[in-house]
């Protein structure tokens, strides 16, 4: 589809999005004032599982087993694609909606609102399906197991940035809780009879210090102490730590540095006389499988609003998403659109930029471009086409 502005459903979807600009502003004013962690987004969800469900989509609650999960579903005439609109709500502990997961919720779900009242007229279903837990638990990844997005095919969703770019840069990553214990002992009286697991923990951190001059640049390794022991004058029994690593391609992140750090957990382990038990804290993210056709989709669409795209560049940093895993079973849309000219996620100046007017402006203009290359699959066979062997090319180079 050349131009974005020639289908003739657009100026309905558009009028449409316009009538609920307001109703869509306020849930995302709404969400934002009242952040959830990652599966305790318990209102975030209702709020948005009832504002679909008055508009006439067919609401299911608690799917795949998360109840903060949800699929809602439209269906237009038989023997179209099936396109879901993802929606992801799930806060950063302390910092909010830091990573704008109010605007990408209401994005898509003033996507499926805006083509609701044209669905009649087109071939297919339209999905809308609650992620929860997008910050660490793996939502998308639960869900994709549980057959949550069986015969979808394609999944839309637009994050909030200081960029107006196609696609995303993003790391497989990998979350292990390291645990460490060694023997209690008086810290003045006996410390010589105590093993100390906080020891080992040091070591650790110092030992992933002492990798990074000799792992590639695309590999990322950060991590906190979650446990420190009891108290100052006990050598500690127990402590903890959550490291996340992260490298452009998983089979690297698996293969080669997971079994590094595995090395240091247990030389750490070995030097203080403790033991170590590693964990997976998530579901390992994969990296997404861009997808050019829906990408073209997304840049019509976004120029109709008036955006200027800016040129993909890799090198300007990543982040990881469970998009990454759901994108390498089925075509995937991971686009990104501004709402400040500075600030990046997980600061409190995004969380700010989140709920500002500009961050309102890209609430729409995000729903707008999301129903736009929707309408484009389901109108538009060659366009879906496109985007089937994008996905096909993609596996075999895989």
């Amino acid at each position: 589809m050349a131009d974005a502005d020639a289908h003739p459903l657009i100026d309905r979807i558009e009028a449409e999005l316009a009538r609920e600009r307001d109703a869509l502003v306020e849930l995302s004013h709404r969400i934002h004032a009242h952040p959830e962690i990652r599966f305790e987004e318990e209102r975030a969800s209702a709020w948005l599982a009832d504002a679909l469900e008055r508009r006439g989509f067919a609401v299911e609650r608690g799917v795949g087993g998360l109840p903060t999960a949800f699929r809602a579903r439209l269906d237009g005439r038989p023997g179209g694609p099936t396109v879901a609109l993802l929606c992801e709500y799930d806060a950063l502990p302390g910092l909010g909606h830091a990573c704008g997961h109010n605007l990408i919720a209401t994005m898509g779900a003033g996507a499926a609102i805006a083509l609701a009242p044209v669905m009649g007229e087109l071939d297919g279903s339209l999905l809308v399906i609650g992620t929860p837990a997008e910050e660490g638990g793996g939502g998308k990844i639960i869900l994709l197991e549980a057959g949550v997005f069986d015969g979808v095919d394609a999944a839309l969703m637009i994050h909030p940035y200081h960029l107006d770019q196609a696609g995303m840069a993003t790391l497989a990553s990998v979350k292990l809780e390291v645990v460490y214990t060694g023997t209690p002992a008086h810290a003045a009286m006996a410390p010589f009879e105590g093993r100390n697991a906080l020891d080992a923990v040091r070591l650790a951190f110092a030992g992933i210090d002492a990798m990074r001059q000799q792992v590639r640049d695309d590999v990322r390794m950060h991590a906190i102490v979650s446990d420190g022991g009891a108290a100052p004058n006990i050598i500690p029994e127990r402590a903890a730590m959550t490291c996340v690593a992260r490298s452009a391609d998983a089979r690297h992140l698996h293969e080669s540095l997971v079994p590094r750090l595995q090395g240091v957990f247990q030389g750490a382990a070995l030097m203080t006389g403790t033991t170590v038990e590693v964990t997976d804290a998530s579901h390992p993210y994969d990296e997404i499988r861009r997808n050019p056709a829906l990408e073209a989709a997304f840049e019509r669409h976004a120029r109709r609003r008036g955006r200027t795209i800016t040129p993909f560049d890799p090198s300007s940093g990543a982040g990881s998403t469970d998009m990454g895993n759901l994108s390498q079973v089925l075509p995937g849309l991971h686009g990104m659109l501004a709402i400040d000219d500075a600030a990046l996620p997980h600061t409190a100046a995004f969380a700010t930029a989140a709920r500002s007017e500009r961050g309102d402006r890209t609430l729409v203009d995000g729903a707008s471009v999301l129903a736009g290359v929707a309408l484009e699959l389901f109108s538009d066979a060659g366009v879906l086409r496109e985007v089937r062997g994008d996905f096909a090319a993609a596996e075999r180079t895989a």
